[in-house]
């Protein structure tokens, strides 16, 4: 089934087209974005002018047509905050409704902040955010704690709206206004007290500002992967860009290669907005997530269609959250990767990095050539940091052909910084190897730690008569290699007596 969410913004008119499968999950395959700029005078007069209108209704004409060709039968129209503030909002969704049969959804500032936050939250994986989504009109925040929401609030400082307050007709700004600008976004912006944010809340951003910025450090850092979700930027790295920023016209800030024309207009203010954001609310990195608003909508509607035309978000919100985060992985997989934690022998971080990388060495797709897994890996949008995600992505070829994840391993050292990386690399690879016998032939595993914490005891109890016990034999004595510990294992097989055969496993080899 393929479904289409519409986003008629402040500034853009966006398609983004998804293949939803049976089981409610979805991928985009195809996004398109038009700069309508709907919002273009209500600042001035209160109103919609007929020229916005106009282009906004032409650019869903051209929508209907690419809906038809790529086969979509069901769209979601959302409008957000330039037509809820306009005098003559609904005479213009009623033309517009007329014109292009797309009936919209006008959602209100906390409908549109917590559609946004629960769209990223699904591929987070974290659960204390202040997360917060810059549009051209305004600026939403959501702070959770704990994966409950504690606040939500919708503020009139989005990109195109602070431009049009304070920057000239060629989008630069004189240096008094530009200090208004920074005055009215203090003013605005609340404190971290009145948040009651914690040390361990983290920043999470969505937005064209933000990925316009994203691209650019990233162009700057010479940074090894075209990749924009989970990237994380540092404080002093906002602060040079939205210094440069505030001293570029719009013509020559769209001359920069990693920003271009579509974001020019409104990223030096934006930029601002993000900088006073981390430095107001003492935040020294800030993180993008590439899902939001309208990856909120869909997961929502495919939640309870019902709920979500009835405006019930709380009900859809709460299900959504509850499932969203980690992504889901053998219960085999989880189970083991959660007693190794409990016993110290791997850390909740390497624990994270194994149960991803195995879900991709389950995958058909590991057949393909090691290079060609590795950055299909890599393109992944996993909650994983990219320096994590790039240990699980060396792991697994480390796991199949060690000389290649050598290669790969050198070619970004600067990113894994050095032998503790190659460690947990080479560890995680141990575990795999024998969790993949395990799980390939449906075998169960009981183990414990003896002697004082020096020996682990492994029971596995064989869901095959056929098992490949040379193969146990070997990933055994690698796996206690790599956690430190001597290893003892027995077989059970089925309908048999237990067949009983110790190893184990030291820094020389192996004895039985």
């Amino acid at each position: 089934m393929k479904i289409s969410v519409i986003d008629l913004g402040f500034n853009s008119l966006k398609l983004v087209s998804y293949d939803v499968k049976r089981d409610n999950s979805f991928t985009l395959f195809d996004e398109k974005s038009l700069p309508a700029r709907v919002g273009e005078g209500l600042i001035q007069t209160g109103f919609l002018g007929s020229e916005p209108m106009r282009r906004a209704i032409e650019g869903l004409k051209f929508f209907r047509e690419v809906n038809e060709f790529n086969g979509v039968r069901q769209s979601l129209p959302v409008a957000t905050s330039a037509v809820r503030e306009a005098g003559n909002g609904d005479q213009f969704l009623k033309q517009a409704f007329s014109e292009t049969g797309f009936k919209f959804r006008v959602l209100t500032g906390k409908e549109e902040a917590l559609y946004s936050y629960s769209g990223a939250a699904r591929a987070l994986g974290q659960s204390n955010i202040l997360f917060f989504d810059i549009g051209g009109g305004s600026l939403e925040f959501v702070y959770s704690k704990d994966s409950k929401v504690r606040k939500i609030f919708s503020l009139p400082l989005g990109g195109l709206r602070l431009t049009q307050m304070y920057g000239e007709l060629d989008g630069s700004f004189k240096s008094r206004d530009y200090d208004k600008m920074e005055e009215r976004i203090l003013d605005l912006l609340p404190s971290k007290r009145e948040l009651g944010l914690n040390d361990s809340t983290m920043l999470v951003g969505v937005g064209g500002n933000l990925r316009a910025l994203a691209r650019w450090d990233q162009e700057m850092r010479e940074y090894p992967f075209n990749k924009l979700h989970n990237y994380s930027m540092k404080l002093e790295s906002v602060e040079l860009m939205a210094r440069e920023l505030s001293n570029l016209s719009t013509r020559e800030i769209a001359e920069i290669d990693a920003i271009g024309k579509d974001r020019a207009e409104t990223l030096a203010a934006g930029s601002l907005a993000i900088e006073l954001i981390m430095k107001k609310l003492a935040f020294q990195r800030i993180t993008l997530s590439t899902h939001g608003l309208r990856d909120g909508i869909l997961a929502s509607f495919l939640d309870d269609p019902l709920a979500y035309h009835r405006g019930r978000l709380a009900k859809t919100l709460r299900r959504t959250l509850k499932s969203s985060g980690k992504q889901k992985f053998y219960p085999a997989i989880k189970n083991f990767a959660e007693t190794l934690e409990s016993l110290d022998l791997i850390d909740r971080r390497e624990g994270e990095i194994l149960s991803y990388e195995l879900r991709w060495i389950m995958d058909e797709a590991s057949t393909l050539r090691p290079e060609a897994f590795f950055y299909l890996m890599m393109d992944d949008e996993s909650f994983l940091s990219h320096r994590d995600q790039l240990i699980a992505a060396i792991s697994a070829i480390e796991y199949r052909k060690p000389r290649s994840a050598d290669w790969i391993f050198s070619k970004y050292r600067s990113m894994l910084k050095g032998k503790k990386s190659k460690d947990t690399i080479e560890k995680i690879a141990a575990v795999s190897r024998f969790l993949d016998i395990i799980m390939r032939t449906d075998s169960k595993i009981r183990f414990s730690i003896v002697e004082r914490g020096s020996k682990m005891k492994l029971r596995v109890i064989s869901g095959r008569q056929h098992f490949p016990e040379s193969l146990l034999r070997s990933s055994v004595k690698q796996l206690g290699d790599k956690l430190d510990r001597f290893v003892e294992y027995s077989v059970k097989y089925p309908n048999e007596k237990p067949k009983m055969e110790a190893v184990i496993a030291t820094e020389s080899g192996v004895r039985a």
